[in-house]
């Protein structure tokens, strides 16, 4: 295989995220929207450039002359706005998706260009793709309106015509002239939509600036990193799928951890692993009604499975994810294979019995109700944890090999435990098994040479160790130290972390993982080492693409690798801004101890500076 150019494919950094709740887009510095899902993150993409530069659609508005850009999003919202100058002047293109409301016909998605100086000329080229189709459909053009089967329907006062199967517009724009481009949905269109151009869209646009900034202003933190933060709590609402509270992973499905390998994965759905961080980071950050949302979607599907849970579901709770491949598409950069779906939710993962205990314990103390399905369901899976803890898993990782006794389950099934106890009392065999967990991680869980590896007779280590103590686990202290620095001596890269670099069923490599440098930042501060913290989490913040978005991974050389924007890196980032500030006001002690520890804490007067309102 021939691996394609790399000049015919945009950087993962070089794109913004657009969002409406629903679905999502992403733009390229150059104008192009290379991908978007817009009905539903999960569904088959409408816009695929960014998996196959011939065979993928696109949506691209830009000068027809030589420019340069600069873009940012409109303060605290997700409107972006791209600058881009010419020889012949300067133009600004702004790009947003609207959310659906009942019984209104509104576009999901609007491109609004407007000159600012001069008279620039503009292309504009539209040629969507049904999904992963194999052909691309023939366009109707007529009357400002261009539709194609399975297509969503094209809006515009600019006339196009048909070239080379695409849909092509030329004009040029001056500094007091503004051209729109409204793409709607199917069941969304009808003739009366069409008729007020720029002024509709304008009008949308200050709307949906005001739904932003209005939502943004209920942000708790009021620390340094104030604007960052909003940044990616606005990334976190983007990603939410409203209908249900579920979070996706990302907005996009395989880009690849290694570029040219096989490592790409659908991350378009919810995981469970992070419950209760994406939980606690919401509540107080102040996304109170997502967190709310988001600990229903997750309760409701734990008192559906009954007896266990999946480590992933689709937006809307559905189980099904069968994983295919998209055989012709070439894959970005020539990563094959594209996938639709993901296998590993057909895998078993322990940890994640940990993760629903601990988001309820945290939701109780915070003054929530569980419900008495939700304490049935509870109490289940406290006694499956006692019952199966000491068995193989898949690991959180999701490897594609035999299963081990992970030292990361077992911690995370002690959380199980100790959050049902706390919940509902101490019963004999929760107890018993709940000292045995201890018992093992810190006695035959210590390798020879002091420190926690990846499972009991591995030499390995694992950054996923490094959240024990943010969990309550009680780490044998100098063990944790120990592990720690063989991370950072054995994983580490500057202030970049491996997940691990042990054998992991797969073929090639892959980059650093972001949430796993966080989770370094937390675990320096819990063992008081705080300059250490923050000169890490100074570097991670400089690692923010130019609009303040985190990749999934990133490469030795700072650029970004899988999925994009990637939600738990953006909850890691606020994490961790959250517990430099707490050890910046109480040291060591700040840190200790669970979720719910920590966010009662931050009621106590010498927080008070960091969280204006308490959740």
């Amino acid at each position: 295989m021939t691996t394609p150019d790399a000049r015919d494919y945009q950087r993962i950094e070089d794109y913004a995220l657009l969002g409406n709740c629903h679905g999502s887009a992403l733009v390229a510095r150059d104008g192009s929207i290379d991908w978007a899902c817009l009905e539903r993150f999960d569904a088959e993409p409408v816009f695929s450039r960014l998996l196959d530069r011939t065979r993928g659609g696109f949506f691209v508005v830009q000068p027809d002359e030589p420019f340069e850009t600069q873009r940012m999003y409109l303060a605290r919202t997700n409107i972006l706005e791209t600058a881009f100058t010419t020889a012949s002047g300067v133009l600004t293109l702004h790009d947003f998706m609207v959310a659906p409301e009942p019984g209104e016909a509104h576009p999901s998605l609007i491109r609004l260009v407007a000159g600012v100086s001069g008279a620039v000329p503009v292309r504009a080229e539209y040629r969507p793709l049904a999904g992963f189709a194999e052909t691309f459909a023939d366009l109707a053009i007529a009357d400002g309106l261009i539709t194609g089967e399975g297509l969503p329907s094209l809006v515009s006062e600019t006339g196009f015509a048909a070239e080379d199967g695409r849909a092509v517009a030329r004009f040029t724009v001056k500094g007091d002239e503004a051209r729109s481009f409204a793409l709607y949905t199917s069941g969304t269109w009808h003739d009366g939509v069409r008729a007020d151009g720029v002024p509709a869209a304008r009008e949308l646009m200050e709307r949906a600036r005001r739904a932003w900034a209005g939502w943004a202003a209920g942000a708790l933190y009021d620390g340094p990193f104030a604007d960052e933060l909003t940044r990616s709590a606005l990334t976190l609402k983007a990603l939410t799928y409203a209908p249900s509270g579920a979070i996706v992973a990302a907005a996009t499905t395989s880009l690849p951890e290694e570029i040219g390998g096989i490592r790409n994965w659908d991350y378009r759905f919810c995981w469970i692993r992070d419950a209760c961080l994406s939980f606690y980071v919401l509540k107080k950050f102040g996304m109170v009604a997502e967190a709310e949302a988001f600990f229903g979607f997750v309760s409701t599907l734990s008192e559906r499975e009954g007896g266990g849970l999946r480590p992933l579901y689709a937006v809307a709770g559905e189980a099904d994810l069968m994983e295919r491949e998209i055989g012709h598409f070439e894959g970005w950069r020539g990563s094959r294979p594209v996938n639709h779906g993901n296998l590993a939710s057909e895998q078993h993962q322990s940890d994640a019995y940990g993760q629903v205990l601990d988001l309820l314990y945290l939701y109780e103390r915070l003054g929530g109700t569980i419900s008495d399905a939700a304490q049935d369901q509870a109490i289940r899976l406290a006694d499956f944890s006692a019952a199966h803890w000491h068995e193989k898993d898949a690991g959180l990782w999701e490897p594609r090999k035999p299963e081990e006794h992970y030292l990361h389950a077992a911690i995370m099934n002690w959380v199980a435990l100790d959050r049902a106890i706390r919940l509902f009392g101490e019963r004999p065999d929760w107890c018993a098994e709940r000292d045995r967990i201890v018992e093992r991680v810190n006695g035959k869980g210590i390798h020879a040479e002091g420190y926690y590896p990846q499972f009991i007779g591995s030499d390995d280590v694992d950054a996923a160790l490094l959240i024990a103590p943010m969990v309550g686990f009680p780490v044998d202290e100098a063990a944790f130290a120990r592990t720690v620095d063989t991370i950072i001596a054995r994983l580490g890269h500057g202030p970049l972390v491996y997940r691990y670099r042990s054998d992991d069923g797969l073929p090639g490599h892959e980059g650093t993982f972001l949430i796993c440098a966080f989770w370094l930042v937390d675990a320096l501060a819990w063992l008081g080492r705080g300059d250490e913290a923050q000169t890490r989490f100074a570097a991670l913040r400089a690692l923010q693409n130019d609009v303040g978005l985190y990749a999934e991974e990133v490469a030795e050389d700072q650029s970004f690798l899988g999925n994009f924007p990637q939600a738990f890196s953006h909850l890691a980032f606020i994490h961790s801004a959250l517990v430099l500030e707490l050890y910046a006001h109480g040291g060591r002690a700040a840190v200790h101890g669970t979720y719910a520890d920590r966010s009662l804490r931050e009621t106590e007067a010498r927080t008070a500076p960091v969280i204006r309102r308490v959740s």
